[in-house]
């Protein structure tokens, strides 16, 4: 299931830009929250993968080594040994310790 408001999982892209100035920023985006961690996972590997096909295609600046790194919370899109984009996977609804 994929919707915009409902699910325990969100996937998030964290993305350099430059900005107006030329230096560099952060951006963020949703790319939609999920009932089911995998398919939440799927989505965020999906969506690097397809960055990466883009990137590649478009020969960015002089960029040697474009790739896909997992990560313990989602996906790492880098160039060289720059991260330049991450899909994290975000649980909405942590668990909560008692004691």
């Amino acid at each position: 299931m994929d919707t915009r408001d409902v699910g325990a999982f969100a996937v998030l892209n964290f993305s350099l830009a430059k900005g107006d100035d030329g230096q560099p920023i952060q951006r963020t985006a949703s790319c939609g929250t999920f009932v089911e961690v995998e398919r939440a996972f799927a989505v965020a590997r999906a969506r690097a993968w397809q960055e990466v096909s883009e990137r590649r295609s478009q020969s960015v600046d002089s960029v040697l080594d474009i790739q896909v790194l997992d990560t313990e919370w989602g996906y790492d899109v880098r160039a060289d040994s720059l991260v330049v984009s991450r899909y994290w996977v975000h649980d909405r609804t942590p668990s909560c310790l008692t004691s």
